[in-house]
This record gives C-alpha cells, structure tokens and sequence, in this order.
C-alpha cells in the first residue's frame, strides 16, 4: 500500500503557511525605508564630523593646510575670500559639485557611492541643499509616516557654509520635492 497525504492534510499545512506568511510579511513592508532613512541619517552624520574636522584644522592652522579629499586651502594673514572650495572668513569648506553631481567629492574621501544617491543645489548665497536616499522625490520614503528627525521625499538638508551647519529640515508638506524645486 502507498502511503501519502490525505487531501484534508494537504489543506491543513497550506492554510497553516498562509497564516504565517500573513503574520510575516507586514513585518518587512517598512524594512526598505527603514534602511534609506538610517542610512542618510549616518550619512550626515558622518558629513557632520568631516565639517567639523576640516574647521578644527582650519583653527590650528596658520595658512596653507590640507583637508577632506585631499584638498589643499591657503587661508593666511586674514584672508577672508573663498580659496577654491573653502570659505577663509568662516573656515568651513564647501561640501562638492553640484553641478557635476559630486555632492560630497570634496569631503568624503570614499564618496562615489553616496554621490550616486544623493542630489545636491547651489543656492549661490553660501547655502546648499541636498537629498538623500530617504528625502529623493522618485525613491524616497513616504511622507504619510512623517517623523520629526527623519528623513522623507518632502524633507531636504541644508548646509550652511558661513555656520557649518548640515541640518535635515523636516517639511511638514505632504508632497514629494525635487531638490531643483526648493
């Protein structure tokens, strides 16, 4: 005789995998945007630091000195212009390009990757706004579940070169932006 399971057997394990998988599968719908916002949150982080220690060398300098991606800025005897990238009158560096889509080429030493991720806009008044994995229009996380302190696709960063700020201002808008459209 052949031994096999018994239709009644074969519905009992399929509705048991199906009450697992319902149980499960709610548990990984945020994982995505989960993962964008901790990883534009360490992101600023670590941009924060890189500021605050291109500054410090800045302090103990007296003149020419070297920071971030191999950078080199002469800030000597009270110079208070822009030496090519870096700000002499408040000592904070401009972060990258933004007009060849290297928002962090100059402060980020490994930068190709989160360059892919990020956008960035001049503002031509010594601020600078940026979007991150979490905060892109396109691919960003949904505002519907708006946190203060983190990041979705209506929030944007602000970097202010005269402060050496890099802070997330978070948008209580409902609405996705581009950052060309802040």
């Amino acid at each position: 005789m052949k031994k096999s399971f018994t239709l009644v057997e074969l519905i009992f394990v399929i509705v048991i995998i199906g009450i697992l998988a319902a149980v499960a599968i709610p548990k990984f719908t945020g994982l995505t945007s989960n993962t964008k916002i901790s990883s534009e949150l360490a992101t600023a982080s670590t941009i924060q630091s890189a500021i605050e220690d291109v500054h410090s060398e800045w302090i103990m300098s007296e003149g020419e000195f070297s920071w971030g991606n191999q950078e080199t800025t002469n800030c000597s005897d009270g110079d208070t212009s822009n030496d090519g990238d870096f700000n002499c009158s408040s000592g904070y560096p401009i972060l990258g390009d933004c007009n060849t889509n290297k928002p962090f080429g100059f402060i980020l030493k490994n930068s190709s990757t989160v360059n892919a991720k990020w956008e960035c806009k001049d503002n031509n008044d010594g601020t600078y706004f940026y979007k991150g994995p979490a905060s892109t229009k396109n691919s960003g996380v949904n505002p519907s579940s708006d946190t203060n302190g983190k990041p979705d696709c209506s929030d944007y960063w602000i970097y202010d070169i005269k402060t050496g700020t890099f802070t997330l201002k978070d948008v209580a808008d409902q609405t996705c932006t581009d950052v060309n459209e802040l």
